[in-house]
């Protein structure tokens, strides 16, 4: 038996590891998911009683049903619940009902496992920084694919092997034993580094000619309470009023005395060059919906991943020029964050633009960065709620289904169609991204519109910008002061004075930092010591 729940107890820390922080995120769809579903099949066939693993399997799934992460931010661990939860209560021949009683509270659990992930893997982008600038791919690879696992599998694998071999008492008190101002700090920090990856986008898509459309998206998410979907579309509006009032004859005029447009007889010239190749963007394409989100991260989202994904690009395109290379993935480490599978159309789009880029050095760079920016809102929106809310939610009410009589042919057929789903979705959009991409640069290059249309995108990409800084941040203050009879508390306060109002501070002061020149491992470091004093002192929370 000791061999036995050995055995079993590695196969629970692989598999809870694996499918919340290392898995093929095409794959990931499924198994992360449908985790308790799949768990329950699994545990089944190895304990030998696959209709009670299904049954298991099934209740707790349908807590989790609805569940939807958006922009990576779930209330509850998934893989922890399932992979864990189930475990657990089939070792100790539970009830399916009491599977729920153990698999929720493991889960909200296992959020301060993935809190830590997102706030550690801030280590290994700046590591892959340095390989970037250098245009080193492999240094890039290794640092998204591998060093990024390391704190989840010591958060992840080895206390979930330990629940298992020494049972859930243990777990509990390793738990009850981290001190909660621990905890406090901790959830603080992870508060206040997206200010970081923020002021670094906004230091990529600066516009001053733009800037009061950062206002505006911040006005409508924090007053209004809009998302950043319906934001990026009044987005895109602003975005086309200020295009054809920009390029229009007379308003055109003169924004060109004043040199905002590129003069058609000045347009830039588009040469010719051979283009990447159907293997190479084979390549990209599968890194990316594979690897895209391996080293999420509070700081800059998925943008190491994006990176890692054009490694065959740049590989193809500057074979031999290393400097160019580097600058090319240097822009593209910015903060980044859509869907996986319908983010394959950013993608593919950026992949064609970079290739116009090597083949027409003059071309404006910025144009990428704001077309990423501009996209990665509405895509996001449209991926999360088609791939979570409707194939998912479908596919695993047929898998529930067979499970509830025992067959375990729907958990077959929930992986198998949900990760084709993914394959196939993701692919086609990405090349049908790089299409549509080439061939609008190279209209953009000959027509002399590029300023417009730069300006354009950013008009988008700071409205998201404004959104992000509005929803992505929660820096909130339990300040209060009692006179007399008479609490004061200052966070309603500050709420009159301007919603989210900390969070503008927290932003403008991270900002200045980066305008200052302070290097991102610095401001990292300082935002640290921000989180440990001001948590301890109360100030923030």
């Amino acid at each position: 038996m000791e061999t036995n729940l050995l055995g079993i107890a590695l196969l629970v820390a692989f598999l809870t590891w694996f499918n919340s922080a290392a898995a093929p995120m095409w794959l990931r769809w499924s198994t992360h998911f449908g985790a308790p579903l799949i768990a329950g099949l699994i545990y089944g066939i190895v304990l030998g009683d696959v209709p009670y693993g299904l049954a298991v399997g099934s209740t707790v799934m349908m807590v989790y049903m609805g569940l939807v992460a958006v922009g990576g931010s779930v209330p509850s661990d998934l893989s922890v619940a399932g992979y864990l939860g189930v475990a657990i209560t089939m070792l100790a021949k539970q009830p399916p009902e009491v599977g729920l009683t153990i698999a929720v509270p493991l889960g909200t659990l296992g959020v301060l496992a993935q809190n830590t992930k997102m706030t550690t893997n801030a280590i290994w982008v700046h590591r892959a920084d340095k390989y970037a600038a250098e245009g080193n791919t492999k240094g890039v690879m290794l640092m998204n694919v591998f060093a990024s696992q390391i704190f989840p599998f010591l958060m992840l694998a080895i206390p979930s092997f330990l629940a298992v071999y020494f049972g859930a008492p243990a777990l509990e008190k390793f738990l009850a034993a981290v001190p909660s101002w621990v905890l406090n700090i901790l959830i603080l920090l992870g508060r206040l580094l997206p200010a970081l990856g923020l002021a670094l986008l906004f230091q990529q898509i600066f516009n001053k000619r733009t800037i009061p459309f950062l206002v505006i998206g911040f006005v409508l998410a924090a007053y209004l309470g809009l998302a950043v979907m319906p934001i990026s579309i009044v987005g895109i509006a602003f975005a086309l009023l200020h295009f054809l009032y920009t390029t229009k004859k007379g308003v055109g005029e003169v924004a060109k005395a004043e040199e905002t447009l590129v003069d058609e007889e000045n347009a830039v010239e588009v040469k010719p060059h051979q283009a990447i190749s159907k293997k190479a963007l084979n390549k990209a394409w599968f890194l990316w919906v594979t690897f895209g989100q391996i080293c999420y991260n509070y700081e800059r989202m998925m943008g190491l991943g994006f990176t890692h994904s054009l490694n065959p690009i740049m590989e193809e395109l500057y074979p031999t020029d290393l400097v160019k290379r580097g600058e090319a993935m240097t822009r593209n480490m910015a903060f980044y964050n859509t869907e996986n599978t319908w983010g394959g159309s950013i993608a593919g789009v950026v992949a064609s633009m970079e290739e116009e880029k090597a083949a027409n050095p003059e071309a404006n760079a910025d144009l990428i960065s704001s077309l990423k920016t501009a996209l990665m809102g509405p895509i996001a929106g449209i991926g999360d709620s088609v791939t979570q809310a409707l194939v998912k939610v479908v596919l695993l009410a047929i898998a529930l289904s067979f499970s509830l009589q025992g067959n375990p042919i729907g958990v077959i057929l929930f992986v198998v169609l949900f990760s084709s789903y993914a394959l196939i979705v993701s692919r086609t959009l990405y090349f049908g991204g790089y299409r549509i991409g080439k061939k609008s640069i190279i209209d953009m290059l000959k027509g002399g519109r590029l300023q417009s249309v730069s300006e354009a995108l950013s008009v988008v990409g700071m409205m998201v910008l404004g959104a992000l800084v509005s929803n992505n941040m929660n820096v909130n203050t339990p300040l209060k002061f009692t006179i007399g009879q008479v609490t004061t508390e200052i966070q309603p306060i500050l709420n009159s004075i301007l919603p989210k109002f900390l969070n503008v501070v927290v932003f403008a002061l991270v900002y200045w930092l980066v305008k200052k020149g302070v290097k991102a491992t610095t401001i990292i470091l300082i935002i640290l010591a921000a989180a440990i004093v001001l948590s301890l002192l109360g100030v923030l929370g």
